[in-house]
């Protein structure tokens, strides 16, 4: 005897709780079940598995069409995909490397130089580098006045020059400006280098 859903009309099959065309409940008397009502656990001779259907093809059978065979597709082995990560990391590092030198050298270039213009034997008090690549240099020497200053006049090439006091002088060229001043027996010299 076959049931039919009160719902939809569609034929139920035997053992099932729903109508498998509009999804309505069943009672088991084949009637519909309008009420909710709470998951009972089941014995195993009561749960009845679902059936398998028929299997059929889904793709056309390539013999009768002639159409060629699938690629085969070999996976890399693990050597293999280690070997390509090693190498990956190894350039990613090596990249790093090379951008970090350059970084350095260029930011090394970008700060003025005033290694050629420290006197010979002075003491360096200070020697200070700004953000934008300019530079400070407080030196002092025993040396007098006169000595340093002639030193200064050679090595700068001086555009200009403003002698303050008998003991103080200002020298300047394109990028650097040399402060030169005799206090206490000792001479300070003073240098801005801008890049």
């Amino acid at each position: 005897m076959t049931s039919t859903c009160t719902q939809c009309g569609a034929e139920l099959l035997p053992h099932t709780s729903f109508c498998r065309q509009c999804g309505t409940a069943i009672t088991p008397s084949g009637g519909l079940q309008g009420d909710e009502r709470t998951t009972v656990l089941f014995d195993d001779a009561d749960i009845v598995a679902t059936q398998r259907l028929d299997p059929r093809t889904t793709s056309p059978d390539r013999a009768r069409l002639n159409l060629p065979a699938p690629a085969v597709v070999e996976i890399p082995k693990k050597s293999t995909t280690k070997v390509v990560l090693l190498s990956s990391l190894f350039v990613v590092v090596l990249i790093a490397v090379v951008c970090a030198i350059a970084l350095v050298r260029t930011r090394s270039s970008r700060i003025a130089s005033g290694d050629g213009l420290v006197y010979p034997g002075a003491r360096k008090l200070v020697d200070m580098v700004s953000e934008g690549g300019g530079r400070a240099i407080q030196l002092e020497t025993s040396d007098s006045f006169e000595k340093v200053d002639e030193w200064y006049r050679k090595a700068m090439k001086p555009q200009k020059v403003v002698q303050l006091t008998s003991a103080s002088v200002v020298l300047r060229n394109d990028k650097t400006t040399a402060t030169i001043v005799t206090e206490n027996n000792k001479t300070n010299i003073l240098l801005k280098i801008v890049p």
